[in-house]
């Protein structure tokens, strides 16, 4: 499955792993329902199964797979309903958090996003270096937005938003607009802006829900 393609580099093994089996996934290399097996990754591999299972830990986080007992990792399915059934819920929850967060958010909170932006908007060669920093882009003003059990509900989907989400960066284009849909978010909340921040949050989540249907 390519996982021998793995260049050298300063990042941890287990996160090289992961992102090749992320990479695999995502262009159908690896199938949904496929088993990924401890034993025969580490056999093909040649190093020990620790690294192997710390990057299925993380690659579970992201919902790419599930860890079943007795069954082992396997490979999850992302269809139209979930993406419907996922964005629905992000689209009206996340403005709602973006809106309340406005008036909270502090200077360090806003530089913290401009930081995550610019790493957006440069861009890497690693889908999941781009997910996480606009995930974390995103917990930002919905950590800050006053609403526990809001901020809750929104964790408990945090998964199943990485596992949809990172079709918006398996292309450049879709990248350069999520950063300058970030850009406008920012300077909507600079201006505490609630009615402009909520509306823009609002379309950069509709924007990247029609940009994965287009793409599954």
């Amino acid at each position: 499955m390519g996982v021998r393609d793995i260049n050298i580099d300063n990042t941890p093994l287990s996160e090289r792993i992961a992102e090749t089996i992320r990479t695999n996934i995502l262009k159908g290399v690896i199938k949904a329902g496929e088993r990924l097996v401890e034993p025969k990754l580490s056999e093909q591999l040649g190093i020990s199964r620790t690294p192997i299972r710390e990057a299925l830990r993380h690659l579970e986080t992201e919902g790419f797979i599930e860890i079943i007992p007795r069954r082992g990792a396997v490979v999850t399915e992302i269809t139209d309903q979930d993406v419907d059934e996922i964005f629905v819920i992000k689209i009206r929850l996340e403005a709602l958090a973006a809106r309340l967060s406005t008036e909270r958010l502090t200077k360090e909170d806003i530089d913290k996003m401009k930081d995550l932006a610019a790493k957006v908007r440069e861009g890497s060669s690693k889908v999941g270096h781009m997910v996480n920093w606009n995930s974390e882009f995103h917990d930002i003003f919905i950590k800050n937005c006053g609403n526990e059990r809001l901020i809750k509900i929104l964790a408990g989907l945090q998964q199943q938003f990485k596992r949809a989400t990172v079709f918006s960066f398996s292309e450049t284009g879709r990248t350069q607009e999520v950063a300058r849909e970030h850009q406008s978010i920012i300077e909507a909340l600079e201006l505490r802006d609630k009615d402009k921040v909520e509306k823009l949050v609002e379309t950069h989540i509709r924007n990247g829900w029609e940009f994965i249907k287009s793409r599954l």
